[in-house]
């Protein structure tokens, strides 16, 4: 079955063309024929003397990339030993309040006595620039004995560019050169890990950055910026180029970073929504995963959209983005005594759009096909605003209206954030608002045909905390149901993703527009890509305070503390009169699908009380509940599998997700099983209570009272989920239930949250077939 389905699904992509086209081959390492001493051996003799071997892996995965013809791919294909054939593809980027937003003040005693020295964090990503103080190893300690990684030395970078605190730097361009063909001016994006892009010099920054007192962006964000885990090393892979990133070489890269020992893998790019044997993503992390790595990666950028998530598997512990209680409040003062309220970066106080009113032009709206043209006699010495629906390079359109000698651009991003919450640094003055502001200025600008429009903009700087309710999940965040596997909950989690200062590299502008000649030592960004780093440097915190412990047992930690209210923004009302979390693109609360488990809150993950963890076998097991062939499940799991026979597939999930139709269907409860494991020293005593709307579903723990009696001791549980008869007919209606269970320590301070979903394909208007 697996044999034909490949075939079918690989053939479609090679006689789309008859170029050559890379491929990564994987391979079974035990069947290597005999004549061949070596495997690089048996690999180059598939492999035609023109195009070579790019990349050998030996580790996690077994095979080689190489460019093949339609023809040659189809008999590689069929040779014995051979597992699969997946196409190269192009991957892209998800693109200093933050950790006193988590909790994690300087001043905190036990902040300062784990700020994660021990845990080494890889980023896969663009590189670093490595001479930012954010990257200074003062008070950093000797590098981990374990560490086997090395500094790789590349134009404009060498050993000595590594510290303390940049303990490896790697760069893979094989397969994107393969792909792309040998840059002309190798020069402007360093081929080495230094960073030509500032996208992987920013996420470092936020999960490990050193403290950096006097940071800001141009005035804005002015303060001491760090990062999540201060002390964490850093180790790099740079595979992201500037047209994009190769997935064999993040294969790569995944193998580096395994051999070399890192604890941590952050990944701001996203795997295809596809099954887990087909997706070379998904294949690697679980290898990296089954080696002791826990595995951050962000969601994507693709919400309101439901089912919209990348990177479902549930070894991947996957990140959306929130805000946080920081703001940037502009002003646009509209000649009819009208004010308009919005958000920037750009616009300084002392701007002369600050004094004297300009014509105000509405140039239209923009989507991610239009084309920027604009006729410089219409936009000249005018204040423009503009629309965008969908994912436009709004930075792009900002630099083509100043390069037509527009003064400022208005700009509402559309749906992906309906409020106005997102600043990004333009090269033009800008302000930025909701769909509700842009009506205004719409209508504005429609009443006054009869005269000139006219507006001036202000901006009031940066209102460091407690500016706005937070957190609200960006409206960008990709969002659940889990498209694949409806069981296992995703996102994973939320952490700060919007207006994030970071460090920036100082090769390109802010914008990152080739005409942007500013030079800035930091930038804020948003998307979950900035969410990631987040979890990442959260998670060296906990695997420092407890090394011993997996990655399901840091995910867990992460999962069960994390908080479902916007705690931050009322500080001094009880847990139970806290404000839910809200979805910025509904207003509504937000939820599970939007939150996941809920917004990161490191402290508490540290000291989690109990953690439901799991085994490698218990991932197979997965796996088999999936029905996958033999064959795929090698795939996966780079053995031949097996199953258990006592039909406990379950993954002891720190999570519950069920479909509607599973409950309404049968007379009986649904029974969903899990497994409790203190990691606390000395006996302690749990009661369970369910939290959530009451009615349409009756939910029971069996037993409500769980009692440990020492460190790493496990205890089960039953769920059990039914219709309420009583509402039988209503319940129809209704296509999404989410609540908790949530297991509070008798005579202690520990409490672990474990989410309930349960939802109708209804919900997502029937996405699942």
């Amino acid at each position: 079955m697996f044999h034909l389905v490949s075939v079918f699904v690989f053939l479609v992509l090679i006689t789309s063309s008859c170029s050559s086209k890379t491929f990564i081959v994987l391979v079974d390492p035990v069947l290597k024929p005999s004549p061949f001493q070596h495997h690089r051996l048996w690999y180059n003799s598939m492999v035609s003397s023109s195009s070579g071997v790019i990349h050998v892996y030996d580790s996690p995965i077994h095979g080689f990339s190489a460019t093949f013809t339609p023809d040659q791919a189809k008999s590689i294909l069929e040779l014995p030993g051979i597992l699969s054939l997946y196409p190269d593809r192009v991957m892209h980027l998800h693109t200093t309040r933050s950790p006193s937003f988590l909790g994690l003040q300087a001043t905190n005693p036990f902040v300062l006595n784990t700020s994660g020295s021990d845990s080494i964090i890889g980023f896969v990503d663009t590189g670093i620039w490595p001479e930012h103080l954010s990257f200074s190893d003062d008070n950093v300690g000797p590098v981990p004995v374990h560490w086997k990684g090395q500094c790789e030395n590349g134009f404009k970078f060498n050993r000595t560019n590594c510290n303390r605190k940049i303990i490896g730097a790697r760069y893979f361009a094989d397969g994107y050169e393969a792909w792309f063909g040998q840059s002309d001016n190798p020069v402007e994006e360093f081929r080495s890990a230094r960073d030509s892009d500032g996208h992987g010099t920013h996420v470092a920054s936020i999960a490990a950055g050193s403290p950096v007192p006097g940071s800001g962006f141009f005035g804005f964000s002015v303060g001491s910026a760090r990062g999540i885990a201060p002390t964490a090393r850093i180790a790099v892979y740079k595979v992201c180029w500037s047209s994009g990133c190769l997935l064999s070489d993040i294969c790569k890269a995944f193998e580096a970073a395994i051999s070399d020992g890192v604890h941590i893998i952050s990944l701001s790019l996203g795997s295809s929504r596809m099954p887990f044997y087909l997706d070379l993503l998904s294949i690697v992390s679980f290898r990296a995963f089954s080696s002791g790595i826990f595995v951050a990666a962000s969601a994507g950028n693709d919400g309101p959209t439901s089912a919209s998530v990348a990177n479902e598997p549930p070894w991947i512990t996957t990140v959306g983005a929130g805000t946080i209680d920081r703001d940037f409040p502009a002003k646009i003062h509209l000649k009819n005594n009208v004010s308009v309220l919005g958000t920037s970066i750009t616009l300084m106080p002392d701007d002369e759009l600050v004094r004297k009113h300009h014509p105000l032009h509405f140039v239209g709206q923009f989507n991610s096909s239009s084309k920027f043209k604009f006729s410089r006699q219409l936009v000249k010495g005018e204040i423009v605003f503009c629309m965008t629906q969908g994912h436009v390079n709004r930075l792009s359109l900002g630099a083509v209206l100043k390069r037509n000698g527009a003064v400022a651009m208005i700009i509402s991003h559309g749906i992906v954030d309906p409020n106005g919450m997102v600043s990004e640094p333009h090269v033009i003055p800008t302000i930025s608002v909701g769909v509700e502001a842009a009506r205004q200025i719409e209508d504005y600008i429609i009443s006054s045909y009869k005269q000139t429009p006219k507006a001036k903009i202000s901006s009031q700087g940066t209102i460091p905390m407690h500016a706005r309710p937070a957190p609200i999940v960006a409206s960008f965040s990709s969002r659940g149901p889990n498209s694949l596997v409806p069981g296992i909950l995703k996102p994973d989690i939320i952490a700060p993703g919007v207006d994030i200062l970071g460090a920036w590299t100082n090769t390109i502008g802010p914008s990152g527009i080739p005409s942007d000649h500013r030079r800035s030592r930091f930038n804020i960004m948003s998307g979950t890509s900035m969410a990631c780093p987040h979890v990442s440097g959260a998670a060296a915190l906990i695997k420092s305070k407890h090394p011993n412990w997996g990655p399901s047992e840091i995910k867990s930690a992460l999962m069960t503390t994390a908080i479902d209210h916007k705690r931050y923004y009322h500080r001094n009302k009880p847990f139970s009169a806290l404000p839910p979390i809200l979805d910025e693109s509904t207003g509504n609360a937000a939820t599970p699908f939007e939150t996941g488990a809920g917004h990161l809150l490191p402290i508490k993950a540290m000291a989690p009380g109990l953690v439901f963890d799991s085994e490698h076998q218990d991932y197979v097991n997965f796996l088999c509940s999936l029905n996958y062939t033999n064959k795929q499940l090698q795939i996966i799991t780079g053995s031949k599998p097996h199953c258990s026979n006592d039909g406990a597939w379950e993954l002891n999930y720190p999570a519950i997700a069920i479909e509607a139709e599973r409950v309404w269907h049968q007379d009986r409860p649904v029974v969903i099983t899990r497994k409790l494991k203190t990691v606390n020293v000395g006996s302690a005593e749990y009661e369970a209570k369910i939290v959530g709307p009451k009615g349409y579903y009756k939910v029971e723990v069996r037993s409500k009272k769980v009692k440990f009696s020492g460190m790493s001791e496990v205890v089960s549980f039953r769920v059990f989920i039914e219709k309420d008869n009583g509402v039988l007919q209503e319940m129809k209606k209704l296509n999404l239930w989410f609540g908790a269970i949530v297991w509070r320590e008798i005579e202690g301070k520990h409490e672990v949250k474990c989410p309930i979903v349960i939802f109708s394909k209804e919900y997502t208007g029937g996405w699942r077939n």
